[in-house]
Parts: C-alpha cells; structure tokens; sequence
C-alpha cells in the first residue's frame, strides 16, 4: 500500500472565523480519539508492555453430547493458537513463510505443550457448540530452544547486530577493551566464547578489530563496570542493535559471569543473566579456560537469546511513500527545519524527497518504515517538534499538517 503526504498548497472554502476556530479543534480531537483508540486497546496494550501472556479463543463441535471432551478440545485449540501468534510475533511473518514447513510439521503440532500455565476466563455452550477464552503463559524458553533445535533462529536473527562488552578478571588483573581499544589487537577469551554462542544462535556478532571506530573515541572515557549509558554510547558508535555487557570474574575454582543486555535503539536494559561454571580439577591451560567459559556462556544464553528477541524488533517493518503537506508557512526555510526534525527525531524516516511548493505551502514524498497513523503519532507528539501543528484534513490519503 502507498500512502501520501504532500507539503502542497491546498484551496479551501471560505469559512468563518468561528469554523476556522472549530475546524482544527474538532481534527485534533478526532486524531487523539483514534489513536487513544489503539493505544488503550487490550492488544496494543498486551504488545506495548510485553507482557508474556496471550489470550485466545478455541471453539469446537459437541460430539455425541460429551461436554467434557468438548472442553478437552476447545481448550488445547486455544492453547495452540496462543502459542502460534507467540511465534509469529516473535518470528516476524517473513520467517513463518520461509519456515512454513518446518513450523508446520515439527513445532506447531505439539505447541501447546510449551504453555507454562493457563486460566479460562469465560466458557460458553451455544447449541452444539463449545467455546473458551483463555489467557496463557508460554514457556519462551522452550520455544526459543525448539526453534533453535531446528535450525530456524540461525535465518531469523542474523540481521540483529551485538556488540560484546564484557570485563575479563582474573585475580587482581582486569581486562577490558574498552580502556584502551588501540592496545586490544584480539578479541579475549570471553569475546570468543560470546561470538561463537551468540554466532550458533543465530545472531551478527560485531567484530569490533574488524569494525574498529577511529583511533581514541571514547577510549579511556569508561571504567569496567559499565552503566547502560555507557554501553550505549559504544553501541550507537558500532551501529549495534544489542550492547551485551558485563562482567568475567575467575573466582578460585569457578567462573561467575554477568551478562545484561540493552537495546540501542530504546536506549534501555532489557535482560540480565548471571551464572557460574566450575573449572576443571588440576592444571587448567588456556583451551580449558576457554571451553569453561563456552559452557557457561551457552548455559546463560538459552534465557538470555529469547529475552533479547522477545524485546527487539528484529523485522523491519515494510516502507511505504507517505505524501505530506506542510501549509502555513511563511518561508522555505520551515520546510526544510521540518525535513531536519524528521530526518533526525522520527525513527523510521529513510528518505525525503521534495516535490511541490507554492506560496504558504510545500510537498514532499517519504519514505517511512511504518504506517500512517504511526507516522502522525510520531510527529504531533514528539518533544523535539520545531514548531507546534496541527493535522488538517484532507479528501485524500495525504498527511496535512499546519503550522500554528
């Protein structure tokens, strides 16, 4: 679908001073009654907190008047189909179409087992027919580990990029890249062992010898013992869509590992992750140390890989050509303050390419990974706006906005 937002120069009829007044007032009112809508709505609720809990229906015949199967069947109907639109969610629709057949034949049929519990909310007999709400927990865990069994995770999350950020202490002797990237030619031994996990589970771990930024930036600025507005920094600076960090501490005869991860592009800490792996009896060489640390890695990875996917987009949402009109200006400068704004504040925003311009108004073509309703919600409730607007109507599917 295309959708157009045209900054062009619109004739409307003469109104009065009072429908002037009431025209916008009753546009804004409209829009936030739409998007209230959607946002307080219990699906778009459910999938903005991230909650783990699906609810679904399950309706199924009464076969020779025996209710309690019925209510056998209708239940793990429901319990199936909670469980699916887990994974597609998690999935994204892409990877189900790839997947098909596989998903179709060794994970979807037994799914329902991976319900960690579930309640019926409502149940209803209508003639022959038996139905049940359910509200659901699915075990993300085994789900994560079914897919991964499989060999889907491996297509599915190679595009979400990690950077590992991980302090390495052995006794009084604390290694960490970051204090020095220019003095860190090779990745640690605890690098390694995130880079292959993370690499097996499917996700880009970044090279940072590979990807090195230019010589001093922000080296030295950091202790160890990272905050997430540390990590962050490093992650925008590798274009990373994960920061994992933490710590690496040989202990006497354990490993103990900490592992949180932050999403660059929230800017926040979604998961964390500890647990310990006990070091081999008698001399422990390097390879040892190594494969101790594989272990413990892998161990933590099978909650910490499912958290991060249940958190980050990993689909890119499809691009459409929204038109816009920005009317009411006075100069073309505002124009182009606005083009700034979106480039810059509106995530989603790949292109903007002017198209019309007249006496108070111009027009532009954006390209804008989202749809449109998203789009305007962005932009009239963005902190960062250059100017207040207001969204005018239009008999088309163009995207008008006002300057006050």
């Amino acid at each position: 679908m295309t959708y157009s937002i045209r900054l062009a120069r619109t004739k409307y009829p003469k109104m009065t001073e009072k429908k002037i007044q009431a025209k916008p007032i009753f546009f804004t009112f409209f829009f936030i009654f739409i998007v209230s809508s959607l946002l307080f709505s219990p699906a778009f609720a459910e999938n903005m907190r991230g909650k783990k809990e699906r609810f679904a229906i399950g309706t199924v015949t009464i076969v020779k008047g025996n209710l309690v199967q019925a209510k056998k069947n209708a239940i793990r109907l429901a319990l199936l189909k909670g469980a699916e639109d887990y994974m597609v969610r998690l999935l994204g629709s892409q990877a189900i179409v790839t997947h098909f057949e596989s998903l179709a034949h060794e994970i979807i049929p037994s799914a329902d087992r991976e319900i960690e519990n579930f309640h019926i909310l409502a149940e209803q007999q209508m003639g022959n027919r038996y139905s049940v709400f359910v509200k659901m927990k699915v075990n993300e865990n085994a789900v994560a580990e079914k897919l991964r069994e499989a060999g889907i995770f491996q297509t599915v999350n190679r595009s979400v990029r990690v950077l590992f950020m991980v302090s390495e202490s052995r006794g009084p002797v604390e290694v960490f890249w970051w204090q020095d990237v220019a003095a860190h030619p090779a990745l640690t031994p605890i690098e390694l062992a995130l880079h292959g996990v993370f690499q097996d589970r499917g996700f880009n771990p970044i090279n940072r010898i590979m990807d090195l930024p230019p010589s001093n930036v922000l080296s030295g600025a950091f202790p160890a013992n990272l905050r997430p507005e540390d990590a962050l920094e490093w992650g925008k600076l590798f274009s990373a869509d994960v920061v994992v960090y933490g710590k690496s501490l040989a202990l006497n005869d354990r490993l103990v590992l900490n592992l949180k991860a932050l999403d660059v592009r929230k800017g926040t800490q979604i998961c964390e992750k500890s647990g310990s792996q006990k070091f081999p009896k008698g001399t422990v060489d390097s390879e040892k140390i190594l494969d101790v640390m594989r272990k413990c890695v892998n161990r933590l990875a099978i909650d910490l890989c499912p958290c991060i996917l249940g958190n980050i987009n990993t689909e890119p949402q499809a691009a459409h050509e929204l038109d816009v009109t920005l009317a009411g200006i006075s100069q073309p400068r505002q124009f182009q303050t606005f083009s700034e704004f979106l480039k810059t504040h509106i995530p989603g925003v790949k292109t903007i390419i002017p198209s019309r311009i007249s006496e108070d108004s111009m027009s532009a073509t954006i390209g804008f990974q989202g749809d449109r309703i998203t789009f305007i919600s962005l932009v009239l409730n963005n902190q960062d706006l250059p100017f207040p607007l207001h969204l005018g109507q239009t008999d088309t599917e163009n995207i008008l906005f006002y300057l006050e």
